[in-house]
């Protein structure tokens, strides 16, 4: 399976659709909050099928800010991570990963692209789509699973 991962939008509509079109073919595509009247609209555009959560900047119904759910055969905790302090620090939120008995945790809310591991745990933050809260350039996030394994890339705009 092959997934895009966006996150942190922030308006940047333009720099999503260059991000879309640059990950080539996805299943679909996971959104890690903070632009979710950007991710409707890709939505009624597209037809793509997005699984998202709603960040601190989200003021919208019908997204919650925790999900689990399964990518082929690996559990996934999706969060845009400001409940649980990632910009302090990734130990709350991979002790919720351990409790949960995740794979892989997607996040966001640091803005910052992330590839880590902690107990096992794969730990992936696409970074940010809005170029002025880049701190590296507006980034986005590839998941691919297969028997081997979870492989996690960014891709930079």
């Amino acid at each position: 399976m092959r997934v895009g991962v966006v996150g942190d939008i922030h308006g940047s509509y333009n720099e999503l659709k260059k991000a879309l079109a640059q990950m080539g073919k996805v299943d679909h595509l996971l959104f890690t909050g903070d632009g979710i009247r950007d991710i409707e609209r890709l939505k009624e555009e597209t037809g793509i099928v997005v699984r998202g959560v709603k960040g601190n900047c989200d003021f919208a119904v019908g997204f919650s800010e925790v999900e689990i759910f399964y990518l082929d055969q690996y559990k996934v905790l999706l969060t845009h991570g400001h409940l649980f302090g990632v910009k302090s620090g990734l130990t709350r939120i991979s002790l919720l990963a351990q409790e949960k008995g995740v794979n892989l945790v997607v996040f966001g809310h640091t803005h910052l692209p992330l590839i880590d591991e902690w107990n096992g745990i794969r730990l992936f933050n696409p970074g940010t789509l809005y170029r002025e809260r880049s701190y590296l350039g507006p980034s986005y996030g590839i998941i691919e699973t297969d028997e081997q394994g979870i492989h996690l890339v960014h891709g930079r705009i």
